[in-house]
């Protein structure tokens, strides 16, 4: 599998340059060695794939629609990465005879320890939540399992694929790896009734698979979970975090010059320790918050209506104070908001040039492949293209940007060559700049209303702490334990 390991390392490569941040919990449920099959949603087509198979050391046998391998060239590259097509009836006229001998293939892989990765909803995954489960994964295990006599040991791992945003150009992506099904679990009931135990283990992989995605299934919540998330930020994610996800510090246990390279470093690194832990409490306070809210409102929707009609109180006054950009700071601590508007002032200040230099080179190819990206008219297919484009359009304009330095200009080739290596990184500084600016805008350019409206601030500050104390109530009665 020497060209597969050279694709899935170039392909990590590329991820990193692209995404805003992938983040991965949980991979130490995938066993090391033996059979397994990764059961995953499917929220972007192919680049799912991807991004599964740069987090597993495991080389990954996809089952792949076969019209995927309608074109010859693609159809090799599938073939030589150990992807094996499925039939549909749609498709070819002959598809159940196919999928015979597809399932003799994904039997003889797994009787040789292999792994194994199925999309068991069998398309794309709607908005916000997680489609109809087929019946094809759990055939497939237990099938495997009844020909080697339950002795095969094979284990299915729910994986959940979360895109922050899957519509927008370098999203961030939190996958979450889930405790494994043992199959041989379901074995007995399979020889006594074959029909009970396939609707067993797909409802048994849908219900921890659902557990590892972020799913909105209610619209008419969405917005409130939104709403509540922003409020909360990453408060409510604290209490899934285990004892020793805490981000390490880089300034212990290391010697003077590593500690200040490590701190010279962080201002080009788009996620910290810190930052990717925030983006994981985020996404479990965001799911927190809905399981919650859908749990209520299924049983007494007025408790919901009634935390809605406070929330948006508290809106309402945030914008008549223009407190907006200022949610996940702590009210309390005067002297603290101080320093972070100092802080800002001189982040702002300082760190122009150098995002001015990065938005500059990276804008074009930022805005030809969002515009490319978004032609698609399916939102799953269209976060695939968006990364297509993406890579294509950084790669050739990053190309271009360096011929013509070489060509036109004095500079020699490794002064060029180190030029175009700063375009990346500065590019993710433009991005982080402009993030940042927006969340503390109030905090930039020394603000002092915020001081100066005391009384508003204190109002404020109950009104969410009210908030809070009616979410957490909702949460003792309808929390999952």
């Amino acid at each position: 599998m020497k060209f597969y390991k050279i694709v899935v390392r170039f392909l990590a490569l590329v991820n990193q340059l692209y995404f805003a941040e992938i983040r991965a919990t949980g991979v130490e449920h995938v066993p090391e060695q033996g059979p397994v099959i990764l059961a995953a949603n499917h929220p972007s087509s192919i680049l799912d794939s991807i991004l599964l198979a740069t987090q597993l050391k495991r080389p990954i046998h996809y089952l792949a629609r076969s019209g995927l391998f309608r074109f010859r060239p693609l159809a090799a590259l599938f073939k030589r990465l150990g992807a094996v097509p499925i039939y549909r009836a749609h498709e070819v006229g002959d598809a159940a005879a196919r999928n015979l001998e597809v399932f003799d293939k994904v039997y003889e892989l797994l009787e040789a320890g292999g792994c194994v990765g199925v999309f068991p909803e069998g398309r794309n995954s709607p908005p916000t939540r997680i489609g109809p489960l087929r019946k094809g994964t759990a055939r497939i295990a237990l099938g495997a399992e009844a020909r080697n006599d339950n002795q095969l040991d094979l284990v299915v791992v729910p994986v959940g694929i979360n895109f922050e945003n899957r519509g927008f150009l370098m999203s961030a992506v939190l996958l979450r790896f889930g405790r494994p099904i043992r199959v041989a679990d379901h074995a007995q009931q399979f020889a006594s009734d074959p029909a009970a135990a396939l609707a067993e283990l797909t409802a048994d992989i849908k219900q921890r698979l659902g557990q590892q995605v972020v799913t909105v299934e209610d619209a008419r919540l969405s917005q409130l979970v939104e709403d509540l998330a922003e409020v909360f930020g990453e408060q409510l994610g604290r209490r899934f975090e285990p004892d020793d996800a805490r981000p390490v510090n880089p300034d212990t246990d290391q010697r003077f010059l590593k500690r200040w390279l490590w701190r010279l470093a962080a201002w080009y690194r788009r996620a910290t320790p810190e930052s990717s832990l925030a983006f994981e409490r985020r996404m479990h306070s965001r799911q927190h918050i809905h399981n919650v809210l859908a749990d209520c409102w299924s049983s007494d929707p007025a408790r919901v209506m009634a935390l809605r009609n406070r929330l948006e109180r508290y809106k309402d006054h945030l914008r008549q104070t223009e407190l907006r950009g200022v949610l996940g700071q702590a009210f309390d601590e005067p002297v603290r908001q101080r320093l972070i508007r100092l802080r800002m002032t001189l982040y702002a200040v300082l760190m122009a040039p150098i995002a001015l230099f990065g938005l500059v080179h990276n804008l074009v190819p930022y805005l030809v492949a969002r515009g490319l990206g978004r032609l698609g008219s399916d939102e799953a297919v269209r976060a695939f293209t968006l990364f297509g484009f993406g890579v294509l359009a950084f790669a050739g304009a990053y190309t271009a940007i360096g011929l013509w330095l070489w060509q036109y200009t004095e500079l020699g080739l490794p002064q060029t060559l180190l030029y175009v290596a700063a375009l990346p990184p500065t590019g993710f500084v433009a991005l982080r700049y402009r993030r940042n600016v927006l969340l503390y805008r109030d905090s930039i350019l020394v603000r002092t209303v915020f001081f100066n409206q005391r009384e508003l601030v204190d109002l404020l500050r109950l009104e969410r702490r009210l908030l809070h104390e009616q979410f957490l109530d909702l949460a003792e009665v309808y929390g999952e334990e």
